[in-house]
């Protein structure tokens, strides 16, 4: 079984700022409890891969992502290199709204080679990516200064996006 999560949501950072900051994998121990360590094997512009040591209540585990990205469309791509997974596929895609605003889009894909661990992340689901989006919007909060307008009703420009 594959579970499958996507979040949308419009954060009040500059979209650029927000690419870093989810990009900044070494920071992430920083901000997200879960990540108990990370270590970079390789960096090169546009294709890094890192090793996550993670710790989810009495499971820890150590994975290994590659995690390609471009700034010019501001998008985010993760996949699985190796670790407990089946499949590890997430994406980010940052899209700048007319107030400076951003559009967010969240993307995971991702299946346990454990079946525990799998039930254990399938009944989590919607939980889990919504405290680790969270987690960013937090982060992202305390690093960078509010763009846009609040009052803004922007749901027609944001519909356009997603078409």
């Amino acid at each position: 079984m594959t579970t499958v999560v996507t979040e949308r949501l419009r954060l009040f950072h500059a979209p650029d700022d927000l690419y870093g900051l989810v990009l900044d994998v070494r920071r992430y121990p920083e901000f997200i409890s879960q990540i108990t360590a990370m270590r970079v094997l390789k960096d090169k512009p546009g294709d890094l891969t890192a090793e996550a040591r993670i710790r989810y209540k009495f499971v820890t585990e150590r994975f290994v992502s590659r995690v390609q990205s471009n700034p010019e469309t501001r998008s985010i791509d993760v996949s699985f290199v190796a670790g407990p997974f089946r499949e590890l596929e997430n994406r980010w895609r940052f899209h700048q709204l007319s107030d400076g605003s951003t559009l967010v889009d969240f993307f995971i894909r991702a299946a346990f080679k454990n079946s525990f661990l799998q039930m254990l992340l399938e009944s989590q689901k919607d939980r889990a990516a919504g405290i680790m989006v969270g987690k960013f919007e937090a982060e992202a909060n305390r690093r960078f200064e509010e763009v846009g307008d609040r009052e803004l009703d922007l749901s027609e420009e944001i519909h356009a996006l997603i078409q």
